[in-house]
């Protein structure tokens, strides 16, 4: 495991501050490298002193009422259920433990050799994380991004212009990179997905699948 998330992209996430889906690959990169978690509860750590520290706010009698009504003007909480797995995974792998609270959609087809299945209902589809499934040496369609991609590799090796990655590596693409993944060639890969934002195909088959997506 070579690439980890950035400092600015760990503290963000132990602030709260991620949005929901890139915190889950946040998450699922967490189980997988010690490292990076122990990073996490340093900025935790140093957050909670900062808030012994700060002075106490006063606030009006109604602030509680106030904050649960704007709470509920959001709607119901989603209920997520647990354990739906309809995506067939390679025999012996178990994916990273915060995925265990979210549906796993069936595979489908997203180019040849290259399938995508869906986690998680509800919520807009850009911001929705996804696993990809990859052949060996199998290229998945060439793209750039408007906002922020981040792909988790659970299973083999991904490759691009920019370097190999492994399993538990976590990969930041904004939108100054074009690129065009590629499976390793000796076995399949997944990933984990999400996008804050929307993706750029730049192949026919890329913009004839990506309204079917919905990213």
């Amino acid at each position: 495991m070579t690439h980890r998330p950035s400092d600015d992209v760990l503290i963000a996430y132990a602030a709260g501050t991620l949005p929901q889906g890139p915190a889950l690959v946040v998450a699922a990169h967490l189980a997988l490298c010690p490292d990076s978690a122990e990073r996490v509860r340093q900025f935790e750590a140093f957050g909670g002193a900062v808030l012994e520290q700060a002075p106490v706010a006063e606030v009006s009698d109604d602030a509680l009422e106030k904050t649960l009504a704007s709470l509920d003007s959001y709607g119901p909480a989603q209920v997520l259920p647990r354990g739906n797995w309809l995506a067939d995974l390679p025999e012996g792998m178990t994916l990273p433990a915060p995925l265990e609270h979210y549906d796993i959609g069936r595979w489908k087809f997203l180019s040849p050799g290259v399938q995508w299945g869906s986690i998680g209902k509800g919520g807009p589809a850009r911001s929705r994380p996804m696993l990809l499934r990859a052949k060996p040496g199998m290229v998945l369609p060439e793209h750039t991004h408007s906002g922020t991609e981040y792909t988790l590799v659970l299973k083999g090796t991904l490759r691009d212009a920019t370097g190999d990655y492994h399993v538990g590596d976590l990969i930041v693409a904004d939108a100054s990179l074009e690129h065009q993944p590629a499976a390793g060639r000796d076995d399949e890969c997944i990933c984990l997905v999400v996008v804050d934002g929307r993706l750029r195909m730049k192949s026919l088959l890329g913009r004839m699948v990506q309204p079917l997506l919905g990213f």
